[in-house]
């Protein structure tokens, strides 16, 4: 799935998400440097970065940016300042999932059954008397 360039830019908003161009170059190579959605275009296959780094470097703070974990002193580390949502890492895979195959020359011994999706729900409430 390909991400607009004029859909990023509308989200974004005003303010550059870096200080300087150290922060910005330490983050990218922390997160862009090995992203799966940039390769083509770092590897030469394709003319098209990725375009939320891009309006980052044109000074607006993608809403794909969630602020990263700071200390008790609301401190970061350079590649931890934001979470990008649309990180694809290397091994991440793409499109369906696909079971693993059978060994070779050999027969499956049972028929396999169907993966449910996993889904994270929030803890519930739990009062407390007081």
């Amino acid at each position: 799935m390909s991400i607009d360039y004029d859909e990023v830019w509308n989200r974004a908003r005003e303010g550059s998400p870096f200080s300087n161009g150290t922060e910005g170059y330490g983050w990218m190579a922390a997160w862009c440097d090995n992203c799966l959605r940039d390769a083509p275009f770092r590897n030469g296959i394709s003319n098209n970065g990725c375009p939320i780094i891009l309006v980052a470097q044109l000074g607006r703070t993608p809403a794909e940016f969630l602020d990263g974990p700071r200390d008790e002193h609301g401190r970061y580390s350079i590649g931890q300042q934001y979470t990008c949502i649309e990180y694809r890492a290397p091994g991440d895979g793409g499109g369906e999932p696909r079971p693993k195959p059978e060994p070779r020359g050999m027969d499956g011994l049972f028929e396999r059954p169907e993966r449910g999706t996993r889904m994270f729900l929030q803890p519930s409430r739990v009062e407390v008397p007081a």
